[in-house]
């Protein structure tokens, strides 16, 4: 009975990540992958596209900004950590380990990327290969460990202002999105997939409304008044730096604390191997010491026994010495008659 009951639960369970694979795949993975985007966008090529020709992930995302792509692309250009962020969550961001602050200004300093430069992006930085101002920033990057990954930014001019599209395309060397959501085989993947997907949807959807309020304010107000004054982005690393080295001092005392109190721990450790050891070899000996007194009693009695030779009385404890007659003499034989 208990095995059909565990084989019935076995079997019911598969069959539930089955229809959340399924379920999420059909109906909420879409929302993930085009937030924003009309067809004829998520149909078309883009740049990047040919580099990762199999995808495990990929998006397309569009928001329509109220300002030329002029007023865009200076907000665009200067991302990326020790930057000026990524103008999402930068406490979601910090959170994952990440020195995000996101700034709102425009910084003369970071607006000269170009191509064969890298935007430090996450955990990694991805090249730019390729670059063309006020229109279009294609950022790729490939690692044999890892897998491969294409960010396609692009400024297309419409007559509200700007269309500004996002496709980003990943393959990923130890899983894959589409595997885990069609196959059982792949549900072992789903968990990490059902956080990768949404957490990436909120934070590029949040940069990308970002860029949007940046560049429209840039539109009302003027690019003059949003720009960094002189020596603002100087001040800025000095005070990144700054932070930086307080965490390092902070990361260099944990690390010594931890190694001493491992130490510590060990020499307690020792300590108390040492004291077990030292209780077994004293019962050890306790236990020789007593065969050996055993031993030592015993040779005493023998030698006060032969100390007092064979006609002494025996002790009550014991039988006797037992004295076996002499054997009679025979008979004279009869002389011949």
């Amino acid at each position: 009975m208990k095995a059909r009951t565990a084989v019935a639960l076995s079997v019911a369970l598969s069959l539930a990540a089955t229809a959340v694979a399924v379920s999420y795949s059909r109906k909420v993975r879409p929302l993930f992958r085009a937030w924003g985007a009309t067809d004829e966008e998520l149909a078309a090529p883009m740049p990047g596209d040919d580099v990762v020709t199999d995808p495990s992930w990929q998006v397309t995302y569009a928001v329509t900004v109220a300002a030329p792509p002029a007023d865009v692309w200076p907000w665009l250009v200067q991302m990326g950590i020790g930057r000026a962020g990524f103008y999402s969550y930068d406490m979601i961001e910090k959170r994952l380990g990440l020195d995000v602050h996101s700034v709102e200004l425009i910084i003369p300093e970071l607006q000269g990327l170009k191509v064969g430069d890298a935007m430090p992006f996450g955990a990694f930085d991805l090249p730019v290969v390729s670059l063309e101002p006020d229109r279009l920033l294609l950022l790729e990057a490939e690692d044999s460990a890892v897998g491969a990954g294409s960010f396609c930014f692009e400024l297309l001019p419409v007559e509200e202002g700007t269309r500004l599209v996002f496709r980003g395309r990943a393959r990923f060397a130890e899983w894959d999105v589409e595997s885990a959501t069609k196959s059982a085989a792949g549900l072992r993947q789903l968990p990490m997939i059902l956080g990768f997907e949404p957490g990436s949807f909120v934070m590029f959807r949040r940069m990308l409304l970002g860029l949007k309020g940046r560049a429209e304010r840039t539109a009302r107000e003027g690019r003059d008044a949003l720009t960094a004054p002189d020596g603002w982005w100087a001040e800025r690393v000095m005070a990144m730096d700054q932070q930086l080295a307080e965490r390092e001092a902070l990361l260099d005392e944990g690390e010594a604390d931890a190694e001493a109190t491992i130490e510590a721990e060990t020499e307690a450790t020792k300590e108390a191997v040492l004291e077990s050891v030292r209780a077994q070899v004293a019962d050890a000996k306790a236990r020789v010491e007593k065969v050996r007194k055993g031993i030592r009693a015993e040779a005493a009695t023998g030698e006060k026994a032969n100390a007092a030779g064979p006609d002494a009385p025996m002790a009550d404890d014991g039988p006797g010495p037992v004295h076996v007659a002499d054997p009679p003499e025979p008979a004279p034989a009869e002389p011949e008659s």
